[in-house]
């Protein structure tokens, strides 16, 4: 079970008993962490460890952290959009941007439209326009940006020579490259898996899928198509699909493998993502790791840890899925949302958070950040720069399907299915492939029925 430390009293608290109880009762009494000084800003972020550490830094350069009062509620953020009253956020970080057109004029409030719009001209890309706006008016504003699109490995985990790194390898040659180069008992198993956080699979899916419903259509039709309209229209989305199909035979026959993970399945279920980084960059347990552009900090305190080299860190962008298939570049990001009773004084925080310079803190100082605003000087960490280009962060090929699709995409729905695959082909069992597949697809067209 994953811990988070409550930053007000020092108690700690389950996140996932939060969610639990979250269900039953008033969010106040859900979280414990949401009691405090009713004269401050109150700021919901999905942020722990790192992150959340790099956000305090963010506020203290903006001269605003004595002014407001932070709740972090990591996966579980979606709760603090439905609580009311004086256990109210006044401010969310939210990661679903997909959420932000269903709740607009009902949950959230509008935003002042110079936020978005300078001298200049448009700030932001005009895909998170999109996402963001509403009937003319923006109702949030993008924040964090991220590449869910990456794999990180580690170079010395492959032959000396450029051509033995996995760049050039397609999804289809990981199953055969484990049992040849990374089955020895000498040898680190090919790939890290932190599958405790249930995004973590969901990631891997979308990027997947991407590249299937291209490589079928001409065009990522099936991705589209599952994304939904947008625009906070009721959208019934229909899971039984070969594209589908053909992305959960491309992840079982990889996460089938039993020279697939370090510890096996069973191991693989209780790993969160820093631990899958740390086992590529610090254990050795690994070879490869697909994880965001946000597991910088990660991938730099391991090595330092461990007293290895910088130039032991490879990222490339996500693997097509057969030869001549394509590379997605799938995006995702946190946006800052303002809530219908926050106070006036929130929108000035809105605007410190929203100021061009805002992140440079967190990107100077930690990594593992993007900013989506084009007038922040600098966008992206050295490290990320001189590794893989960032012109992607004004376009991507899809915005993270998971983050756009609700409640299916989330804890109970593509996650748990997910994880329930996982297990069920796990370890060597892909003689079971064929049937998990149809089992998988049933499950979502279930879940997709019964969501409101």
């Amino acid at each position: 079970m994953d811990y988070r430390t409550n930053i007000f009293g020092g108690a700690v608290v389950a996140r996932r008993a939060i969610l639990r109880a979250g269900l039953a009762l008033p969010l106040v009494s859900a979280c414990g962490v949401l009691s405090g000084d009713e004269r401050k800003v109150r700021i919901a972020v999905p942020w722990s460890g790192f992150e959340l550490s790099a956000f305090r830094k963010v506020l203290r350069d903006r001269e605003i952290e004595g002014a407001v009062e932070l709740l972090p509620l990591g996966d579980d953020i979606g709760i603090a959009l439905g609580a009311r009253g004086r256990s109210a956020p006044d401010i969310v970080l939210l990661p679903e941007a997909g959420r932000v057109a269903e709740l607009a004029e009902e949950g959230l409030r509008p935003l002042d439209e110079s936020l978005w719009v300078d001298a200049d001209g448009w700030r932001y890309a005009p895909e998170w326009q999109q996402l963001l706006w509403r009937n003319g008016r923006p109702y949030g504003v993008p924040f964090k940006a991220a590449n869910k699109s990456l794999v990180w490995y580690d170079r010395y985990a492959f032959g000396k020579e450029p051509g033995d790194e996995p760049r050039s390898w397609t999804l289809s040659e990981w199953p055969q490259r484990m049992e040849e180069d990374f089955s020895g008992p000498d040898r680190p198993n090919l790939l890290a898996l932190g599958a405790a956080d249930g995004w973590v699979l969901a990631n891997m899916f979308e990027n997947v899928l991407f590249d299937v419903s291209l490589w079928e259509n001409g065009t990522p039709w099936d991705y589209q198509d599952l994304a939904g309209p947008g625009g906070g229209v009721r959208w019934t989305r229909q899971w039984d699909r070969d594209a589908v199909r053909a992305t959960l035979t491309v992840l079982g026959r990889i996460w089938g493998n039993k020279f697939a993970f370090p510890g096996g399945v069973a191991a693989t279920l209780t790993r969160q993502y820093p631990d899958a980084v740390r086992d590529v960059f610090e254990h050795r347990r690994a070879a490869m790791v697909v994880a965001p552009d946000f597991a910088e900090p990660v991938v730099r305190r391991s090595l330092a840890r461990a007293g290895r080299p910088a130039d032991a860190v490879g990222v490339m962008r996500f693997p097509p899925a057969v030869p001549g298939g394509h590379r997605p570049l799938i995006a995702g990001g946190d946006v800052i949302v303002l809530t219908a009773g926050a106070k006036s004084a929130a929108t000035q925080v809105v605007s410190a958070l929203a100021d061009p310079a805002a992140p440079l803190t967190w990107i100077r100082d930690n990594g593992g950040f993007l900013a989506p605003n084009r007038r922040t000087p600098i966008r992206s960490s050295e490290l990320l720069r001189a590794l893989e280009p960032t012109a992607w962060i004004d376009s991507w090929t899809e915005f993270d399907l998971a983050d756009l699709v609700g409640t299916v995409g989330r804890r109970d729905g593509l996650w748990r299915i997910l994880t329930e695959f996982l297990i069920a082909v796990g370890d060597g069992k892909v003689d079971r492939l064929r049937e998990q597949t149809e089992r998988a697809v049933a499950a979502l067209a279930r879940f997709e029925r019964k969501t409101p």
